[in-house]
């Protein structure tokens, strides 16, 4: 199965002296549990994922939204789910994994502005990341490469970007999510395409 293989997060620097409980409390973790220290480092799992700087809101909105088609299937030479949105592996999974050929096409699932298109967020390899209005945003990782800069804006099918399997993963796909601020969402619910999985 061709999916994601990583979690949000970052690598700190644990102090001279300090254990990975000292770590836990200083960045609001309840426990230490997960946290292993190596070579002095330790991965802290982020709790909002690569959207955690927008704020959290599910509200009517999202409601009005939801089944009626808003936003176009991403990749349109294939429509196989090879992993789900949801629990999995003991983590959540904030997207829909589409399984795909590298090079092929990836388009804009609805109109807006690329407030991201880079690498530097780790695990998810080239990714770009699309404003919508209302508050929604559409995700798209693993790419070979990246058509769009920061601050362009994009039409509803346009190409923004080829699949790749850049960042950590297990082949060829696009990592594709669909959020509401900060709210991540099973993009299921708002595609146009009804996707097997």
């Amino acid at each position: 199965m061709v999916s994601c293989a990583h979690q949000s997060g970052k690598f700190v620097r644990v102090p001279a002296g300090s254990t990975p409980l000292d770590v836990a409390k200083n960045y609001g973790i309840n426990s230490e549990s997960g946290l292993v220290v190596q070579d002095g480092w330790v991965f802290i799992p982020m709790k909002k994922g690569i959207m955690q700087f927008i704020r959290s809101q599910y509200d009517e909105k999202t409601q009005e939204y939801l089944n009626l088609g808003k936003f176009a299937w991403p990749v349109p030479a294939h429509h196989e789910v090879s992993s789900s949105f949801g629990h999995r592996w003991g983590r959540k999974h904030d997207g829909i994994d589409i399984t795909a050929n590298v090079g092929d096409q990836i388009l804009a699932a609805e109109e807006g502005e690329v407030i991201y298109s880079g690498n530097k967020i780790g695990g998810y390899g080239n990714i770009t990341i699309i404003q919508h209005s209302d508050g929604f945003y559409t995700v798209y990782a693993h790419a070979k490469k990246n058509y769009k800069e920061r601050g362009e804006k994009v039409k509803k099918g346009e190409l923004i970007a080829l699949v790749g399997m850049t960042g950590r993963t297990t082949g060829p796909h696009l990592h594709f999510e669909i959020r509401r601020n900060s709210e991540s969402l099973d993009p299921r619910h708002f595609l146009s395409y009804k996707q097997n999985d």
